[in-house]
């Protein structure tokens, strides 16, 4: 079985992917409101598993119910939290359910988040869970080597940041066994396209779809904050000035987002972008009209992707 994300990718389709945080508390409504407002803008949304090691609805929990309410899922799974035994437990109960998408990262570190106290595990780092999940879906085994009944089947992605990561580490998560890869925010389109000339030049574009990230401001302050905040984020001044002389802030914030996705669209070897929002995910739909993305093609159908990127 193939997910819908990797059917249209390896059509060649534009994808738009979205970014749900779970909720902190057991609100199953609250996920169906957000995929109700998503649904049919964007061709799947990550769920983020713990971010910023603050307590949250599981990542796979949280994808179980976007799934029923008609949105495809990506799920980010990470090491800080879990062990290898349970993470290859949560893969197989989210292939088991209709789950495929999986983001593999490392994790946020406990003491940054609500729980100091917390024992950090990081038992596996993001490549090594890439590895593991690739030979558990491609040689029917876990990671022990122990035979698995059957096989999960699995749409396996990764992230990089192209603002202060050089093009080999995105390489070796390729080689790990990544066929898709998120990139952190991008405003920077300038570093970005350098970043992408490397990709290119080492042909990673054709051995894994790359998404290109992009966050939607709401407000002026929030420009400067994620630059001082976030390692290497770059963010130019023009941005951080343009916000500032906003009449309507919100507006421009959408604005300069659906201009964002128009140019990193055009960029050769880019497959999709990823949007992202601080608590504003009902800017999504907004920016994907604004860019003129609107109404998404249809999937293709079930037929097994050719493997080429």
């Amino acid at each position: 079985m193939f997910s819908t994300l990797q059917r249209r990718l390896a059509a060649g389709q534009k994808v738009i992917t979205g970014e749900i945080a779970p909720p902190r508390g057991d609100s199953r409504a609250h996920l169906e409101e957000v995929v109700a407002r998503l649904r049919g803008s964007v061709d799947a949304v990550n769920l983020t598993d713990n971010q910023r090691g603050m307590a949250r609805m599981s990542a796979l929990g949280a994808g179980i119910i976007v799934q029923q309410a008609g949105l495809e899922p990506i799920v980010q799974i990470t090491g800080q939290h879990r062990n290898r035994i349970a993470l290859q437990s949560d893969v197989l109960s989210g292939s088991a359910l209709g789950v495929h998408n999986f983001t593999c990262m490392t994790g946020d570190h406990p003491k940054n988040g609500d729980h100091p106290e917390a024992r950090n595990v990081l038992d596996l780092n993001s490549f090594q869970i890439i590895a593991m999940l690739r030979k558990m879906r491609d040689e029917g085994c876990f990671q022990s080597g122990v035979a698995l009944k059957s096989a999960p089947s699995l749409f396996i992605g990764a992230v990089a940041n192209p603002n202060i990561e050089r093009v080999a580490r995105v390489e070796k998560k390729i080689a790990s066994g990544a066929e898709f890869i998120q990139t952190q925010i991008i405003f920077d389109t300038a570093r970005f396209r350098e970043w992408m000339a490397e990709v290119r030049a080492a042909e990673l574009h054709r051995q894994a779809f790359i998404l290109a990230g992009v966050m939607i401001l709401r407000k002026p302050e929030t420009a400067p904050f994620l630059r001082d905040t976030l390692p290497g984020m770059r963010i130019p001044d023009a941005v951080i000035e343009r916000m500032s002389r906003a009449a309507d802030p919100e507006r421009e914030g959408v604005i300069l987002a659906a201009e964002l996705v128009q140019e990193l669209l055009s960029i050769e070897g880019i497959a999709g972008v990823h949007l992202m929002s601080i608590g504003w995910t009902r800017s999504m739909p907004m920016v994907v009209e604004q860019a003129g993305l609107l109404p998404r093609p249809d999937a293709p159908g079930e037929q097994e992707p050719d493997g080429k990127v």
